[in-house]
């Protein structure tokens, strides 16, 4: 059976770590098994680091070529470490690999994967080992995906051999809440493929939203885990929904550092402001526009450029900073409008100020004072049971 692994950052940050990800793969023969890597630990933040003392605004071509080094150092190392134990491998960089993207550098998407390199190496009874987050455009760029991007490798690789995807990483499996928030956080062994993806969107950090998009896209037998962890009962499963109208809240996500960015506009035309949130790739979450007043959130480290090229176009804008995005998360929200008056009658019990909500199937977005959080999420964790 074809397999795709996939181990994060802090799961090959040692050498120690790496050998031992190399025994486990070892032992498993019955299987056809790709593997896909991050970079070791901290490396990607420190070539990005050595990148900004070098110039104050890297190319996005060179910086993508720079940060596509981590992956290969990281394979290359880990298919020295499996020969090392007598297993026939080869590793593969997004290029050799056949992995095609868009020319959107630092944040580009995959457009195909031709399989032929892959299928047969292990034809030839091979473990293939991959490089996440990269890829080539069409003229031979090398590209990277984005943060999280390596999720988005090994889940796209197996939707194309049609196999399932085990993705892990330092946590042992999907929670309620980040347990660094609240310790009675309770562990999710199967969620739908919708409700992880809204958790991802909305800042929980176990799976890459795109990654999540794919599997349910492609129907991809997705499963979460903590590395080397052989007891599969304590990971979770993504799956379809299995149930009609069972209303249950799976999560509270929370998104630190964000802004309120609200853009001002005589006439309702908003082309240009788009194309300045487009140049900083910003997700267009709990975004509206209402009489001549776009509002949309933004992250804090990007503020700064958001608001030098709004002003160099004459756009008028203001922003109310040093807020959390908190999410509820749960199929069925929109509908079950108790939900919704509960919430908010919770936060206004604390004298917690909302400062923006959106409201949507699956999900209740809030806008608090960054101060707030720790208080809204121990008030909505017992409300509601997470």
């Amino acid at each position: 059976m074809k397999i795709v692994k996939k181990f994060g950052g802090s799961s090959v940050a040692t050498l120690q770590k790496i050998q031992k990800i190399a025994k486990s793969i070892a032992s498993q023969k019955d299987d056809e098994i790709i593997v896909v890597l991050s970079a070791m630990g901290k490396t990607t933040n420190n070539l990005i680091s050595l990148a900004n003392k070098i110039c104050k605004k890297p190319n996005k071509r060179e910086l993508d070529f720079l940060l596509s080094t981590g992956e290969m150092q990281s394979v290359s190392l880990f298919a020295m470490a499996l020969q090392n134990l007598g297993v026939d491998c080869v590793s593969l960089n997004g290029f050799q690999a056949g992995i095609f993207t868009n020319e959107v550098f630092g944040k580009a998407f995959i457009t195909k994967i031709n399989t032929k390199r892959i299928e047969e190496e292990l034809k030839a009874k091979k473990v293939v080992v991959i490089t996440g987050f990269q890829g080539v455009t069409e003229n031979g760029e090398i590209t990277t995906l984005g943060r999280g991007g390596s999720d988005t490798t090994a889940v796209a690789i197996a939707s194309v051999l049609n196999c399932p995807c085990e993705i892990y990483t330092d946590v042992d499996c999907v929670y309620t809440i980040n347990p660094s928030l609240y310790k009675q956080a309770k562990a999710l062994h199967t969620i739908s493929f919708d409700e992880m993806a809204e958790m991802s969107l909305c800042g929980a950090k176990v799976l890459e939203t795109r990654c999540v998009e794919l599997a349910k896209k492609f129907d991809v037998d997705l499963f979460v885990g903590k590395t080397l962890e052989t007891n599969k009962n304590l990971g979770t499963y993504v799956t379809k929904n299995d149930y009609l109208e069972k209303m249950e809240i799976k999560s509270l996500a929370t998104k630190e550092d964000v802004a309120v960015l609200k853009i001002y506009s005589s006439n309702n035309n908003f082309d240009d402001a788009f194309k300045v949130l487009q140049k900083y790739n910003l997700n267009l979450e709990m975004t509206n526009v209402f009489d001549g007043v776009l509002t949309t959130i933004c992250p804090m480290q990007e503020i700064e450029n958001v608001k030098k090229d709004l002003k160099k176009l004459k756009i008028s804008c203001n922003f109310v900073l040093n807020l959390t995005k908190m999410s509820l998360v749960g199929l069925g929200i929109a509908t079950h409008t108790n939900i919704a008056k509960k919430c908010f009658d919770i936060l206004n019990k604390q004298n917690i100020q909302i400062f923006q909500a959106v409201i949507t199937e699956i999900s209740i977005s809030f806008l608090i004072n960054k101060k707030d959080k720790e208080n809204a999420v121990k008030v909505l964790a017992e409300v509601f049971g997470l």
